[in-house]
C-alpha cells in the first residue's frame, strides 16, 4: 500500500488538510498525518518554520514518518508560506526520495515563479528546492490520477513517453521534465466538482468547527485578483466556478454537530460568502433547517465582500444565527483602491460597516497597513481607521503591519537583483545601524523580522499594545509627510557627492537613488494588470515634496536651468546629520554604503569627494568609502 505524506503550512488543522486526507483514502492509501509521534494532522505555522533550524526540520520529518512515503502533499495557501518553502523542502529532500507536490491559493498563481526560482545557496552548494509538481486549483481530480503515477522512484527512473502522455492528460498540473529539460502546464480543467467534493467539515479546536460550501470563486477573475481573500480562480476561464447549491450536506453537517457535541461556533470559511445575491440566501435557508434538527444553539461567523451587503442579507444572516463575520478591506484610500484594482470603493466599504453595526452582526475588518504600493499618506490614512476599531481594550481590526515581496515573484527579482530588498526604508522601516534598515513595527513589538507577512492582534501581541503601536505609526507618517527626513539626507548627501559645481536635476537624483533603474524593468505582464510601480516610481512620487521642503529650509538652491545646488547651510545641516547617524555604515538607497566617519571627513573638506563607480550589482567599493586603514 503507499504511504503519503501530508503537510499543511497554517496555523491550525486546515480544510485543506481534511481535503488531502479523504482523498488519500479514497485511493486506499495510508495518509502520513504524524501519528507515529501522536498526531492527528501535521501542520506548521510560517513563524515556526522560519525560526527553526534545518537541523530540527529533518529529524522531525523523519520521526514523523515522512521518510517511509511514497509522495508528499503540501498545501501553502498563503502568500506568506512561500519564503518558508524552501526550507521545508530542503528539509523532506534530506529525509526522503519521495516527489513532493505543492498546492495553494497563491501556489495556483504563481506557479511559473516558483518552479523557475527554485535554485538557492546553502553554504557553498546550490541546492535545488523547488517543489517536484505542483496542482494548480482544486486538487480532486488531479490528485486521483496524479498520485497513481508516483511512488519514491519516480525521481530517480527514466520517464518513458507513455508515463509523460499521462501526466500531460492531468488537468491543471505543473512540472518539470527530468533534469529541467522543459516546464509543462497542462490544460485547465472547467469541469464542476461534485458538490460531495466541495463541502468539507472539520473541528479545528474544542468548540469550533469550520466548513466550506464553496470553491475556486469567480470573482477573483472579475476583479484581477482585487479580492482580498481568495485569487485561487484567477488563471481559470469564465465557467470555472463550483459551489454547492443543494441541501445534501444538511444531514452530513447534523452528523457531525451530534457527534461532536462540544461545539458551539461553525465558521464559513467560503471567502467570498456573498459574490452571488441569491446563493447565501440559499445556503442560510439550508442552515435553518440544520438549525432545526439539532437540539443546542450554534453561532455561525462567515467572511463578506464590503461590496454586496445590504439590509435583506444581513437579516437572513442574522435569522440563522450568522453573529460576526470577517470584512477584507485591505485599501481604505481611494487611490490605492484603484491601483490594486480592488472590488470595491472606500465609501462602499464605510456604507457595509454601518449597516454590519446597525443590524448587530460583530464584524472584523482586515486591513494593510503598508504595501509597495503605499504611500506615507495611505498608511497615515489605514491606521487611523485601525485605530477606530480598537476600544476598551478590545480590537475589531486584523492589521496586516509590513509585507515583503513575495519570495519568487517577478517584483522580489526585480528588488534583489539590485540589491535594494534590505535598502528601502518603506513607511514602516527605520534605520538600523550597518545592517541597513529594519521594520520599524517589529521592533515596537518586540518581534522578529522577516520575509512574512505579520498579523495583529494575534499571538503575543493584544489590543493595548497594538492601538500604542498604531498611534506611533501614525505620528511618524505625519512627521515624516512634513520633512521626509529619510529621502531630504538622501538628497543632501547626493548633491554632495554628485553634484559638483553644476548640481543635479530631478531626474538625476531619481537615477541615482533607482541605481538607473528604467521604469521599463517592470514586466509587462505586471505593467497591464498593476500599472507603474517600483522602487523607481515610488521615488519620483516624492520627489517634488522633498525638494520643495529642502528649498524652505535653504538647505539647497535651484538653477535657472532646473538644476538643484547644496548650499553652505545644506551642507552644515548635511554634517550634523551624519554625525547623528547610528551605525559605522550610511546607506542611500539603492546609491551605495559610505563609511561614516569617511563621509564626515569628507564633509569637513579633509578628503576630497571621490565619486564611487556605479556597480550594477553589490555594495559600493570606492577607497574613498573604506574605513581608515582598510
Amino acid at each position: 500500500m503507499k504511504k503519503i505524506g501530508i503537510l499543511t503550512l497554517t496555523r491550525k488543522n486546515s480544510l485543506a488538510y481534511a481535503a488531502l486526507k479523504q482523498i488519500v483514502l479514497e485511493l486506499d492509501y495510508e495518509p502520513i498525518c504524524g501519528q507515529s509521534i501522536g498526531a492527528e494532522a501535521l501542520f506548521m505555522p510560517m513563524e515556526e518554520v522560519h525560526l527553526v533550524g534545518y537541523d530540527f526540520l529533518g529529524p522531525f520529518f523523519q520521526k514523523a514518518g515522512f521518510s517511509d512515503a511514497d509522495c508528499i502533499l503540501i498545501s501553502a495557501p498563503y502568500t506568506a508560506s512561500l519564503f518558508s518553502l524552501p526550507k521545508v523542502i530542503r528539509a523532506l529532500r534530506a529525509v526522503s526520495p519521495a516527489p513532493v507536490v505543492l498546492g495553494g491559493n497563491e501556489v495556483s498563481n504563481n506557479y511559473r515563479n516558483l518552479m523557475e526560482y527554485r535554485f538557492i545557496p546553502f553554504v557553498h552548494t546550490l541546492e535545488d528546492v523547488g517543489p517536484d509538481f505542483i496542482v494548480r486549483g482544486a486538487a480532486e481530480w488531479a490528485l486521483k490520477l496524479l498520485l497513481r503515477l508516483l511512488d519514491k522512484t519516480t525521481l530517480r527512473r527514466r520517464w518513458t513517453a507513455d508515463f509523460v502522455k499521462q501526466l500531460l492528460d492531468i488537468p491543471n498540473l505543473v512540472f518539470w521534465i527530468p533534469e529541467r529539460s522543459a516546464l509543462f502546464a497542462t490544460r485547465s480543467s472547467f469541469t464542476e466538482l461534485p458538490e460531495e467534493e466541495i463541502f468539507t467539515v472539520v473541528k479545528y479546536g474544542e468548540k469550533t468547527a469550520a466548513v466550506t460550501f464553496q470553491r475556486a470563486c469567480g470573482w477573483a477573475k472579475k476583479s484581477r485578483g482585487g479580492c482580498l481573500f481568495c485569487a485561487i480562480a484567477a488563471h481559470f476561464g469564465k465557467d470555472f466556478h463550483c459551489a454547492v447549491k443543494s441541501d445534501f450536506f444538511v444531514r452530513q453537517l447534523v452528523f457531525f454537530l451530534k457527534t461532536h457535541e462540544t461545539v458551539r461556533t461553525v465558521d464559513i470559511w467560503d471567502d467570498t460568502f456573498n459574490i452571488d445575491e441569491w446563493w447565501p440566501v440559499r445556503i442560510c435557508g439550508y442552515l435553518a433547517e440544520v438549525n432545526r434538527r439539532i437540539q443546542r444553539e450554534i453561532t455561525y461567523t462567515c467572511f463578506l465582500r464590503p461590496k454586496g451587503i445590504t439590509p435583506e442579507l444581513l437579516a437572513r444572516l442574522k435569522a440563522v444565527n450568522i453573529k460576526a463575520a470577517f470584512i477584507g478591506a485591505d485599501a481604505v484610500t481611494g487611490s490605492l483602491s484603484r491601483r490594486l484594482r480592488r472590488g470595491n470603493t472606500v465609501q462602499e466599504l464605510q456604507e457595509s460597516l454601518h449597516m454590519l453595526s446597525r443590524s448587530g452582526i460583530r464584524y472584523n475588518i482586515s486591513v494593510q497597513l503598508f504595501s509597495p504600493e503605499s504611500t506615507l499618506e495611505d498608511v497615515e490614512t489605514t491606521a487611523a481607521l485601525a485605530l477606530q476599531h480598537i476600544k476598551d481594550g478590545r480590537s475589531s481590526v486584523h492589521v496586516h503591519l509590513y509585507t515583503y515581496p513575495l519570495f519568487g515573484s517577478a517584483v522580489h527579482a526585480l528588488l534583489n537583483a539590485r540589491k535594494n530588498l534590505k535598502s528601502i526604508p518603506a513607511p514602516l522601516m527605520r534605520t538600523a545601524g550597518d545592517s541597513g534598515y529594519e521594520a520599524l513595527t517589529c521592533h515596537l513589538l518586540g518581534v522578529e523580522a522577516s520575509f512574512f507577512v505579520r498579523t495583529y492582534p494575534g499571538g503575543d501581541v493584544d489590543a493595548h499594545r497594538l492601538k500604542e503601536v498604531l498611534e506611533q505609526i501614525r505620528a511618524w507618517c505625519i512627521d515624516a509627510r512634513q520633512s521626509h527626513p529619510v529621502k531630504s539626507f538622501w538628497y543632501l548627501s547626493l548633491l554632495f557627492l554628485e553634484g559638483d559645481s553644476t548640481g543635479l536635476p530631478r531626474d538625476r537624483l531619481v537615477d541615482l537613488l533607482a541605481r538607473n533603474e528604467p521604469e521599463t524593468a517592470i514586466p509587462e505582464a505586471l505593467r497591464k494588470s498593476h500599472g507603474d510601480f517600483g522602487y523607481r516610481f515610488t521615488l519620483s512620487r516624492s520627489v517634488g515634496a522633498v525638494t520643495e521642503g529642502l528649498l524652505k529650509e535653504r538647505w539647497i538652491r535651484e538653477t535657472e536651468a532646473g538644476r538643484y545646488l547644496l548650499t553652505d547651510g545644506g551642507r552644515a545641516k548635511l554634517l550634523s546629520m551624519v554625525r547623528g547617524h547610528a551605525g559605522n555604515r550610511v546607506v542611500i538607497g539603492a546609491y551605495g554604503g559610505i563609511d561614516r566617519d569617511a563621509f564626515v571627513e569628507m564633509l569637513r573638506g579633509r578628503r576630497p569627494v571621490t565619486r564611487p563607480p556605479m556597480v550594477k550589482n553589490g555594495p559600493f567599493r570606492s577607497n574613498a568609502f573604506r574605513k581608515p586603514g582598510a
